[in-house]
């Protein structure tokens, strides 16, 4: 008879995500994330399948956890929509000093990493960006001020949160996010 499984899928998952989100993909061994699971190798790949897989999955975890609380924060504002999204990457500055996004974001560590050598994390990277992407959309269509252009600035709004990742994991302090918001922020105010 086959034993059950006495772990947490989404707890198993977070600790891998972490893994896989400070090291990268190649960066992170079996046994890396065997250590912080506290599971077995076997075990690992009996629940998740290989590495790849429990990447993939990873990849899932981040957006149903990080993406998912990044919209709803954008949704409690109080306010139209290009001044949720102007909040929102405002709150991620603001947050830069303290260091809590010195390894990026796992979507665009990912994309970079990874997304342009292997069809299957490409495509979910892009599907796990696609809600930020369609809530910057909402809230800008939203706004009268911003409703012909949303499109674009939404792509653009999520071009730069992105870029913003990249740019704080490559050392970039708050005074400099903080210019780089500036002129996000002076685009969606059409």
């Amino acid at each position: 008879m086959a034993r059950s499984r006495s772990f947490a899928t989404a707890d198993v998952l977070d600790k891998a995500k972490g893994v896989f989100w400070t090291k990268g993909y190649e960066g992170a061994s079996i046994n890396d994330l065997a250590k912080a699971t506290g599971l077995k190798a076997g075990s690992l790949y009996n629940a998740f399948g290989d590495k790849k897989q429990l990447y993939l999955k990873s990849l899932d975890r981040y957006g149903e956890k990080e993406v998912a609380s990044a919209i709803a924060w954008m949704n409690k504002q109080n306010c139209r929509g290009a001044e949720a999204i102007a909040r929102f990457l405002d709150m991620i500055a603001s947050q830069v000093a303290s260091g809590a996004y010195k390894t990026g974001c796992f979507l665009c560590n990912a994309a970079t990493d990874q997304a342009a050598d292997d069809v299957d994390i490409a495509a979910r990277v892009s599907a796990n960006i696609a809600p930020l992407r369609q809530t910057f959309l909402h809230l800008l269509q939203s706004d009268p001020r911003t409703a012909d252009a949303s499109i674009v600035l939404a792509d653009f709004a999520l071009a730069n949160y992105l870029g913003m990742f990249v740019m704080i994991r490559g050392g970039a302090d708050e005074a400099t996010v903080r210019r780089a918001i500036s002129v996000v922020t002076a685009a969606l105010s059409v």
